[in-house]
């Protein structure tokens, strides 16, 4: 891990938005990442500097250095500029939030791919501009030996519908014991109500997550009986047996790719909380590879992957941000959950 110990790369023109991506990411693959931390750096960098020529800031510039910490090693990379500045850093950091010729990520998504993630920014006259600082931790050890699910990586959004304060969308998503459950939650219709009978079930996920299917499926059913109710869709996916248990109850969707065979999930009529008829939970064969993508109704079902080459070798969150662009509906919340 010796030689160059920090770099500077400063944004002005497009061709320097590539030249901070490779510098960077071969900088980090020297001091021991791997690719799918290499991917999300990679990813990091890239929104971050096309951000920068996207609106014009004054003296860009990004500065990545290694540190060491106590028992963490990693890198630390830091974005600056003297503006204009950014008004509503609220705003900004809102999932589904993106910038007119980026990747489409959004700075709230990108938080998640980094161990640590700070913005402060000012728009005012006197002194505009802004300062990130992300810091991504190179894995411990045991991070590399506890399990099968360290390999399974999740890009999600969730947005309200255009012009809506409250989204009635919400997810939730959990690895534990070499397991990961994940699950896209649509609340009953838009604003408030929707958005509390969301809220109330993602509330219960927390404290439940580690139940059988079946159980969180009554189990909610009995809870939200004072809400609006919500759609759901719930996935299991158990990393060291090789298997998938799924269940859905209403317009909430997932489809399953590169898997060596077929798979497609049922979702059974009804709305969690108001009204629910017979279910039951489906086991699948699960194998490394396999892409699943669940979205609630604000996303069409139409889409296709095969338009889109090479899609699924890209990061998780990619995938999502693509698959929500173009076909996401401005008239209702949506929310994207990709995992592979």
């Amino acid at each position: 891990m010796g030689g160059v110990k920090t770099i500077i790369i400063h944004i002005s023109e497009k061709h320097h938005v590539g030249i901070a991506r490779r510098r960077i990411s071969q900088f980090a693959k020297e001091f021991g990442f791997l690719d799918t931390q290499l991917s999300e750096i990679s990813i990091v960098v890239t929104e971050l500097a096309e951000n920068a020529i996207n609106h014009g800031v004054i003296e860009g510039k990004i500065t990545c250095s290694s540190f060491e910490e106590a028992r963490r090693k990693g890198i630390q990379i830091v974005y600056e500029d003297k503006g204009p500045g950014i008004a509503k850093i609220d705003i900004i950091m809102e999932d589904g939030y993106t910038t007119i010729g980026s990747l489409g990520i959004g700075l709230g998504a990108i938080s998640r791919l980094m161990s640590e993630f700070k913005i402060s920014s000012s728009a005012s006259k006197k002194q505009p501009g802004t300062i990130i600082v992300a810091k991504k931790y190179l894995p411990l050890k045991k991070d590399l030996t506890e399990g099968p699910q360290r390999e399974m990586i999740f890009g999600v959004f969730s947005r309200s519908k255009l012009g809506e304060l409250y989204n009635g969308d919400s997810y939730f998503l959990k690895h534990f014991n070499g397991k990961t459950i994940a699950a896209v939650i649509d609340g009953l219709g838009h604003g408030f109500e929707a958005f509390q009978a969301a809220t109330e079930t993602r509330l219960y996920f927390f404290e439940n997550y580690n139940k059988p299917l079946e159980k969180i499926v009554n189990e909610l059913h009995k809870r939200l009986r004072k809400t609006r109710g919500v759609a759901i869709s719930i996935a299991l996916i158990d990393d060291i047996k090789g298997e998938l248990e799924y269940v859905g109850i209403g317009n909430v969707s997932t489809r399953i790719f590169n898997s060596p065979a077929p798979i497609r999930p049922h979702n059974y009529n009804g709305i969690l909380g108001y009204v629910i008829r017979n279910f039951k939970v489906s086991k699948y064969p699960w194998v490394k590879g396999t892409v699943i993508i669940m979205t609630s109704d604000g996303i069409s079902g139409n889409y296709d992957p095969e338009k889109y080459p090479g899609l699924f070798k890209q990061h998780p969150i990619k995938i999502a941000s693509t698959i929500l662009k173009e076909h996401g509906r401005d008239y209702d919340d949506a929310t994207i959950l990709v995992g592979g």
